[in-house]
Formats: C-alpha cells, sequence, structure tokens
C-alpha cells in the first residue's frame, strides 16, 4: 500500500513542479514526499521477499521492532549531521534551511531525517549483498557512491529552487564540494546499519526504478533550472542504474 501512496504522491508532485510549481498552500507536501519516500525504501529492503529468514510475515515488516529502531537511528543520524552542518558548516559547508521542507528541529527540517532514510535505502537495494564484514563494506562504498551521484542532481535543484541555500560561491552550481564528500561518507556509515540483502529481480527491479524515477524528475528540474551539467549525471547514472541491474540479472541466481 504504502508503495502506491508513494507513487500517487510522486505523479502528482512531479506534474506540479514540472509544470506550474506547487502552490503555497500545498507546500506540507514536500516533506511528505520525503516521509513516503523513506517508507516506500524500507517496505523493500525489509521485505521477506529480499531475506526470507528475517520474518515469517511476508508484507508485515512494520510490526517489527527492529525495523523502527533501524530507522530512528538512520533518521538520529541524518538529523545529527544536518543539525552539525547548519550549524558548524562542517561536514558540508555553510548553509541554512527553509521552510519549504515542514517545521525545523534546531533550525533542520523534521523530514530531512527521512531523506537520508530514502536515499541511503534507495542506494542499497542499487548495491546489494551486504553479508559478513567485507560485504557490508563493499556494499557501503557502493552506496556511498549511488548517493553522492544522486546529490549531484538533487542538491543544485533544491539550492536553485531555495529549498536550502549555501553562502559560499564556487563549487558545483554554488554547491560545495565537501558536500558531496560528505554525503559519500554519510551513505557509507549509514548503510552499516541496513541487514544484508539477498538477490531477488522482483524487488531489486521496484528499486532500481524508484532510483531512476527520482533521479530522472531532479534530472529533468535540473534542466529547466539549466543546471545541465546535473542533467547529465540524471541520465548517466539511470544508464548505469539499468546496466547494473542486468548484470546483476546475468550473475545470480533469483531466491525463489
Amino acid at each position: 500500500m504504502i508503495q502506491i501512496v508513494y507513487w500517487i504522491w510522486y505523479s502528482i508532485g512531479a506534474v506540479l513542479l514540472l509544470t506550474i510549481g506547487v502552490p503555497e498552500y500545498l507546500n506540507f507536501s514536500n516533506g511528505l514526499f520525503l516521509v513516503f519516500y523513506a517508507l516506500c525504501a524500507l517496505s523493500l529492503v525489509f521485505g521477506r521477499q529480499l531475506n526470507p529468514a528475517m520474518s515469517n510475515q511476508p508484507h508485515e515488516w512494520w510490526r517489527r521492532p527492529a525495523v523502527w529502531l533501524i530507522a530512528f537511528l538512520m533518521w538520529l543520524g541524518g538529523m545529527g549531521v544536518e543539525w552539525l552542518g547548519v550549524h558548524s558548516g562542517w561536514p558540508f559547508g555553510e548553509y541554512s534551511y527553509s521552510f519549504l521542507f515542514g517545521f525545523h528541529v534546531f533550525s533542520v527540517p523534521f523530514t530531512l531525517g527521512f531523506a537520508w532514510i530514502a536515499v541511503v535505502g534507495n542506494a542499497a537495494l542499487l548495491s546489494g549483498g551486504g553479508h559478513g564484514v567485507r560485504g557490508r563494506l563493499i556494499r557501503a562504498l557502493k552506496v556511498g557512491t549511488w548517493a553522492l551521484v544522486m546529490d549531484l542532481v538533487l542538491d543544485p535543484v533544491m539550492h536553485q529552487r531555495e529549498f536550502w541555500s549555501w553562502e559560499g560561491v564556487g563549487g558545483f552550481y554554488g554547491v560545495p564540494w565537501t558536500n558531496f564528500t560528505s554525503w559519500f561518507i554519510m551513505g557509507a556509515i549509514l548503510s552499516l546499519l541496513l541487514p544484508p540483502i539477498d538477490y531477488n529481480p522482483s524487488l531489486q527491479r521496484r528499486g532500481k526504478l524508484l532510483y531512476q524515477m527520482f533521479i530522472l524528475l531532479f534530472g529533468l528540474l535540473a534542466l529547466q533550472d539549466g543546471l545541465y551539467g546535473s542533467t547529465i549525471i540524471a541520465a548517466v547514472a539511470i544508464f548505469v542504474a539499468e546496466g547494473s541491474h542486468q548484470y546483476a540479472v546475468r550473475k545470480q541466481v533469483p531466491i525463489l
């Protein structure tokens, strides 16, 4: 059900953003989009089809306390590093948030923690694996890379549309390079909280589509705003995600 809600919300939001824009009285929908994206990613990561040994209830992942503990720790980690960034300028750089993502907790929108859950969870679905110490470290590097690529598309658009503002100049469309490095590192660290993700072509295809459609939307917004570098990165990322998935399909044996 949450996936249906997300895709309906995504479709309406995409049409508004690419045409007339989101009306001011619907600004609350920006934050809800992040919440739905996070829940959609969690539903895939913790679905029994991805890891049958984790639950005897295939479609009731939300009833497992461990899921919400992990989600809370990811939310807390994301909010914590955002708080540090806003108040100290480290590790991302000097920036501040508007209220377009909802009310603030210590100058950080409450919904930003869900953004970290969504991005890291979605990147983990693309990366797969995570068994053993070596497997988790390898997956962490992959997750950090997918998160970095997404931010190269997302951050310039959000800065241009004043969801948040960077104080300095230079970098990539006004976004300092330290921000992208920090996204890679934080994405990798937060992914260590997630359980191993066994190969399953159906659900991992959904995870790939989730990533592709998100980055497609912001790639088109970047095109509208004249941020052509971000548009090119989005196009390349969509094709690389597809190629990575097709490679996994050929190399893996599906779990029935």
